[in-house]
């Protein structure tokens, strides 16, 4: 499915380059999630904007979602560790996007972008489970699950243009996100006595769009 939606995005770019219907873009984001290492995890993003028209501006997102749980562990009456849990989770993610823009007049100046989104997650969690025997033997087990999920987030950004050559801009995003990598990390075998919340998140990100055509100068 990667190589696909790479393919669309050289495709789509090499067809409408010439009147930038079309603007790649890369992007990273951080969503807080305390049960999460530092309270979040990370999600780098790539795909492209199609303009319909100056105020509806719909997108087509590839994203990878990264995180790792904050260990676990139970202690005995001795205070020796007797259980040490370590988790993580990451998902493969497929959103579309019909962007609308407000204040948008397409001479390089700054405009707020509301940003409803659909998105089709492959999620997976990983689990190592370590637990200390009466003989002082140590049992180990590794555990996967995988789960697909379809989830609606809202996300509010902000749009910079960088030049008034070309059409590059820099969109600062605030995400309300419910892509829910709680849901499969709590399906592990042994997460029962480790539960996590599994609510929707906030986070924020920054996305850099390619601008390749240069824009009318009314002074010509």
């Amino acid at each position: 499915m990667r190589n696909i939606f790479f393919l669309i995005i050289l495709l789509l770019s090499s067809i409408c380059s010439k009147a930038q219907i079309v603007r790649p873009f890369i992007g990273f984001s951080s969503y807080l999630q305390w049960d999460f290492e530092k309270s979040s995890y990370v999600g780098l993003n790539s795909g492209v904007e199609i303009k319909v028209n100056r105020y509806f501006l719909p997108e087509l997102e590839f994203s990878y979602f990264l995180g790792t749980l904050k260990e676990e562990s139970l202690v005995n009456d001795q205070y020796q560790k007797v259980v040490s849990y370590s988790r993580s989770a990451s998902s493969l993610n497929f959103s579309f996007c019909p962007k609308i823009a407000i204040g948008n007049k397409e001479d390089g100046s700054n405009f707020l972008a509301i940003l409803p989104r659909y998105t089709f997650s492959k999620i997976e969690a990983k689990g190592n489970y370590a637990e200390l025997n009466s003989d002082n033997s140590i049992t180990e087990k590794h555990e996967l699950q995988n789960d697909s999920q379809h989830s609606i987030g809202l996300g509010l950004g902000y749009d910079i243009g960088l030049s008034d050559e070309n059409t590059s801009s820099l969109s600062l995003i605030l995400y309300y996100n419910r892509v829910n990598l709680g849901k499969t990390v709590n399906e592990l075998e042994n997460s029962n006595e480790f539960k996590i919340k599994t609510s929707g998140v906030l986070g924020a990100g920054i996305n850099y769009y390619f601008g390749f055509k240069r824009k009318w100068n009314k002074t010509k």
